[in-house]
């Protein structure tokens, strides 16, 4: 049952997108992403997940969790699985919707927009001192010269109207931090043929805050450090850019966080294969410096086997 959640290589998910602009001019798109993809935007996003490599739990327990909506076959790449009638639990199909929306708001702000880095808004709010009892968006997002804000939606029913958007771009506008737009990016029709509604409202230019994305992304990359005290990695280039692979199904991984649970759980996931995290080589700068305007998002065509992000973080599974 568990060994379809990660490894199935065939899988490639189709969103049809509409896409309204900043200027309001509408075109529909199409985006393709892989399981690898899914696996790192709804660890990141979907689950308002802290990296760390103790945390790291919390990720695996929600692909078996919600193993059986990731079931799909070579024939069913443009929707998720329903579970069977005799265990289908709608308040967990709408906890998935939920985080599946967020993770393809997060995967197209970084393939529509070019965004950098994407982090929680409540996160950025503590940053900033502002109290997070107030309305607020679901994400914000960096690219290297404007910051907007994202309010994200995943939704089975099977259309979004026209006022509903707009609901969800005055949402996209809330929270007290100021951003150069907003998008509102509404996922639905998920188990029957996914589709998504991304429009830009333009907001008011403002100065770029570098200080904002430094605090943010300082962070990020500091979570991902204490992954490199396991040991098991090696450096390997992509575009010419240096990287580490560490081997996440190491056994000194598993010692370091005491769980043989865990490990056995892993490989039974992973049917045999290999899954390694990427990291930048330049992680430790990042942690402590955190990113500027002068970064430019890592561009890199992603495959079944391994998944890179804009941020530089990715996955690989072999």
């Amino acid at each position: 049952m568990y060994s379809v959640a990660i490894h199935q290589k065939e899988f490639i998910l189709n969103i049809e997108v509409e896409y309204q602009d900043i200027h309001g001019v509408l075109s529909h798109r199409n985006y393709n992403i892989s399981k690898l993809g899914l696996v790192k935007h709804m660890a990141i996003a979907g689950q308002r997940y802290a990296p760390s490599s103790h945390k790291i739990l919390k990720t695996i327990g929600m692909f078996f969790q919600f193993s059986y909506f990731l079931q799909t076959n070579s024939l069913q790449r443009d929707k998720f699985s329903l579970p069977p009638n005799k265990i289908y639990d709608p308040t967990e199909k709408g906890q998935f919707s939920n985080i599946a929306g967020k993770a393809i708001a997060d995967f197209l702000a970084k393939k529509i927009d070019n965004s950098l880095h994407t982090v929680n808004y409540e996160s950025a709010m503590k940053l900033v001192s502002i109290p997070i009892s107030v309305r607020r968006p679901d994400l914000l997002a960096f690219t290297n010269n404007s910051i907007f804000a994202i309010e994200a939606k995943g939704f089975s029913k099977k259309n979004v109207s026209h006022s509903e958007m707009l609901k969800y771009k005055i949402q996209s506008q809330t929270g007290g931090i100021p951003v150069n737009y907003t998008v509102a990016s509404v996922s639905y029709n998920l188990y029957d043929s996914v589709k998504c509604k991304y429009h830009d409202p333009l907001n008011s230019q403002i100065p770029f805050d570098n200080e904002l994305l430094a605090k943010t992304t300082k962070k990020y990359y500091a979570g991902f450090m204490d992954f490199l005290e396991f040991g098991n990695y090696k450096e390997i280039i992509y575009k010419k850019e240096k990287f580490y692979e560490i081997d996440l199904l190491s056994s000194k991984f598993f010692d370091i966080l005491n769980n043989n649970f865990l490990e056995y759980s892993m490989k039974k996931l992973l049917n045999s294969k290999s899954l390694k995290l990427i990291l930048p080589k330049e992680v430790d700068a990042y942690a402590k410096n955190g990113l500027t305007d002068r970064t430019e998002p890592f561009l890199f065509d992603s495959s079944n086997e391994t998944y890179i992000d804009n941020d530089r973080i990715g996955l690989q599974l072999q």
